[in-house]
């Protein structure tokens, strides 16, 4: 379990029935943190293992959006993926080698669409989190501001909106079109000349920020 962070797990079978057996320790740390597990079937449903892909929607459904790191060509992880997809959420996959086993899923959701994950922070992002830093000292912080607010005097009139924008967060094409209700091609276009003229820089998965001297 993540620090600070809170754990739900989702059950193919009755509470009464936790498999394998040796995760009911487990479950108990779950609850004992303030995680929290949850079932579809009644306390004394016992182990169906068809029963684990179907609940996996459930999985999908409790998240903003899924990530997998490892996945064999067929997998509970990839039917999770797809519950995410149907439900319309995003899908984030960590890209393996050709010759392991446990990337061919992972590729495999890759070339149906689902977004390479090689930074965690593009997760961050997508979700509105900073990622951690190192605390800035007072005069560090001032000096930022001062540099941000110089920089805004040189920035053209029809790239503001979304040079303000990316001046709160880092954010991909999708977002900047969606918040702005600008045609997507239209920022494309935009945020290519921004960046010849060194306003913002592209980081993996689309993430456009502000480019800081």
């Amino acid at each position: 379990m993540l620090e600070e962070g809170k754990t739900i797990a989702v059950l193919g079978s009755g509470f009464k029935h936790i498999y394998p057996e040796e995760n009911i320790n487990l479950a108990n740390e779950i609850i004992k943190n303030g995680g929290a597990i949850i079932s579809e079937y009644p306390p004394n449903t016992e182990v169906n293992l068809s029963n684990f892909p179907i609940r996996n929607r459930i999985i999908a459904g409790l998240a903003n959006s899924t990530i997998v790191i490892e996945a064999k060509s067929r997998s509970g992880s990839s039917v999770t993926a797809r519950h995410s997809a149907i439900q319309g959420k995003k899908v984030y996959c960590v890209p393996g080698r050709i010759d392991d086993k446990t990337g061919k899923g992972t590729n495999k959701l890759i070339k149906k669409g689902a977004h390479i994950l090689t930074d965690v922070n593009e997760i961050l992002i997508e979700l509105g989190v900073e990622k951690v830093q190192v605390k800035e000292n007072k005069k560090q912080i001032q000096n930022k501001k001062e540099r941000k607010n110089n920089r805004k005097i040189k920035v053209k009139n029809e790239y503001r909106k979304i040079y303000e924008l990316l001046s709160e967060t880092p954010m991909n094409i999708d977002k900047i079109s969606r918040t702005l209700n600008i045609n997507i091609s239209q920022v494309n276009m935009k945020l290519t000349m921004m960046e010849i003229e060194g306003l913002v820089e592209v980081f993996p998965g689309n993430i456009i920020k502000i480019k800081e001297n």
